[in-house]
């Protein structure tokens, strides 16, 4: 029934569609953010919000709808009135199948409008930790399975799932390396911090800040080559480890948007994401930024979901 709804309701926009989109944004536009505030997901979305809000001349509003492992947030995504005042960010957890299986919600739920970010993950641990770099966690989760704990984010979400390929690849069980669900990176970090955990999978960006301060140290990048801006930071195939692996953000309305209004949005995130001052805060925040158009998001989304898919099997998750 409330499929239907929802169809009927973009149906009516449809047939005055035209002038909608002509006059669209007249209100304020609320940009939710499914995760807690400080995390990339958040700052990605408060840097593009005001440049939004100069492009279009109505306010863009971001709100943090935490909760349920990220369910919360993109489950409010997905249920706004489809008219374009109800927008979000979504994350890599709506492809994940576990995620998918125990939330109930999945890609098929939103309609794409542009991809933002690609996020590489880190293997983070505090300044104090007795290991030097890589090999030296990796001999010691082996030699002392279920003695530390990690964290980035839900049971099941994109960090989690980044664990699970570095135990696979490194031929580690799950549970050499149990995981503690949190809100998202930076509540992540912050446990990492007061050591309630003692390894945090999360972004290069996430973690940037942490590590400049020197209260926390990279020991290695799940990405093809080394980063930029960390160049003495090895890649986990330099370490022997063959494993890459990133999440992703992208902007998103509800299923059913009037396309007309998602043009307008899609326009607008290609323009704000070349602004010399978003560039500026990301390149700084060490996120980096891959702009795709809402078509070419679409087709990202489906090639990720089966990549994913295929990981779930490889990786034998029982979930």
């Amino acid at each position: 029934m409330k499929r239907w709804w929802m169809f009927a309701l973009a149906l009516v926009l449809a047939l005055g569609g035209l002038g909608l989109a002509q006059r669209y944004p007249v209100r304020p536009v609320t940009l939710i953010v499914p995760w807690s505030a400080g995390g990339s997901t958040d700052l990605t979305a408060r840097a593009l919000a005001p440049i939004l809000e100069k492009q279009l001349g109505a306010p863009f509003q971001v709100v943090n709808r935490t909760g349920g492992g990220g369910a919360v947030g993109h489950g409010a995504i997905a249920q706004g009135r489809p008219d374009g005042y109800t927008i979000g960010i979504i994350t890599l957890e709506v492809i994940l199948p576990p995620w998918v299986a125990q939330t109930k919600i999945d890609a098929e739920q939103f309609t794409p409008i542009s991809l933002l970010v690609l996020n590489p993950v880190a293997i983070v641990v505090r300044k104090d930790a007795p290991w030097r770099n890589a090999q030296e966690l990796i001999a010691d989760i082996k030699q002392n399975p279920g003695k530390y704990k990690a964290s980035g984010t839900a049971k099941w979400g994109s960090y989690d799932f980044a664990r699970l390929g570095f135990l696979k690849a490194i031929g580690a069980k799950e549970n050499a390396l149990p995981w503690v669900p949190s809100q998202g990176a930076a509540a992540a970090l912050q446990e990492l911090i007061a050591g309630g955990v003692n390894v945090a999978f999360v972004s290069i960006g996430e973690a940037s800040a942490l590590v400049k301060s020197g209260e926390a140290r990279f020991l290695a990048f799940m990405t093809d080559k080394r980063f930029p801006s960390f160049p003495e930071v090895p890649t986990l195939k330099e370490v022997g480890v063959d494993w890459t692996f990133a999440s992703f953000l992208m902007a998103a309305a509800p299923k059913y948007t009037l396309p007309s209004v998602v043009d307008i949005l899609d326009k607008a995130f290609a323009k704000a994401v070349q602004d010399p001052e978003f560039v500026r805060f990301m390149n700084n925040a060490n996120l980096v930024i891959n702009h795709l158009d809402r078509k070419a998001s679409l087709a990202f989304l489906q090639e990720r979901t089966r990549a994913m898919q295929q990981i779930v099997q490889e990786l034998e998750l029982k979930f």
